[in-house]
């Protein structure tokens, strides 16, 4: 298609036209276009400490202890949640156990004074926790009319005698031994009993007869016999006659 010199000026100032506008359309663009920064930023994290609020609220402690043991004295182990207790409370606390008998099982009062305020707490004494033991009894043999037992140093059985195990002194004291049935005087078996934390172990007895060896020799026949005098005459030995004299 063949363009006449009048559309051909047309279209130069059209094209022309437009690269100006693409130009001004660049220019605005770069000039909108800002160059980007980096900041870095340092965060520290600094924790806060909160302590925690005190009390001078006062509550006790319920307390089990074994008998013949000993008391504290601080009044701090008597005290529930005492890390909470601030400490011009604590060091005001007077603190009485004389009414605790800890030689007596049984359950006492103790208390703890604050500001002229009486709190009390309890205090039980228990008995002293014995081991498990499993009781091995020994078969005694005895003759008649023998002792059974025999007393040691402190008047009390020698239970090495009748039990086989190795024993604690806290285990004999609370051992219980029974040798009611046996008839020392009577050849017979008898059963005895040993009672340790409420189980009852039984062991036998053999009473026997003494055997007495009858003695085969007689006390006259043991002695010497007496050397014997021979008194009869001795013999005489004949002599020859002397001749009379003949005149």
């Amino acid at each position: 298609m063949k363009m006449s010199n009048k559309e051909k000026i047309i279209l130069s100032i059209t094209l022309a036209g437009w690269g100006v506008i693409s130009i001004g359309s660049g220019l605005t663009m770069a000039a909108s276009i800002k160059p980007v920064v980096h900041t870095n930023y340092e965060l520290s994290i600094v924790q806060r400490r909160v302590s925690e609020s005190k009390t001078n609220e006062i509550k006790l402690k319920d307390i089990e202890l074994e008998v013949n043991n000993p008391l504290s004295v601080d009044v701090k182990d008597y005290l529930e949640d005492v890390d909470k207790i601030d400490i011009a409370t604590l060091k005001s606390l007077k603190l009485d156990t004389s009414m605790v008998n800890t030689t007596q099982v049984g359950k006492y009062t103790y208390t703890i004074t604050y500001n002229k305020k009486k709190y009390n707490g309890n205090i039980t004494i228990k008995e002293h926790e014995l081991p498990n033991v499993d009781l091995n009894l020994k078969d005694i043999i005895i003759y008649v009319n023998d002792s059974l037992t025999v007393p040691n140093e402190t008047n009390n059985y020698d239970f090495s005698l009748y039990i086989e195990n190795q024993l604690s002194d806290d285990v004999k004291r609370s051992i219980i031994l029974d040798l009611s049935q046996v008839n020392t005087a009577v050849a017979n078996v008898y059963e005895y009993t040993v009672i340790y934390k409420n189980t009852i172990y039984k062991g036998k007895v053999y009473v026997k007869e003494r055997i007495i060896t009858p003695n085969t020799v007689k006390p006259e026949e043991s002695k010497s016999p007496e050397p014997s005098l021979d008194i009869s005459p001795s013999p005489t030995t004949p002599t020859e006659e002397t001749p009379e004299p003949t005149e």
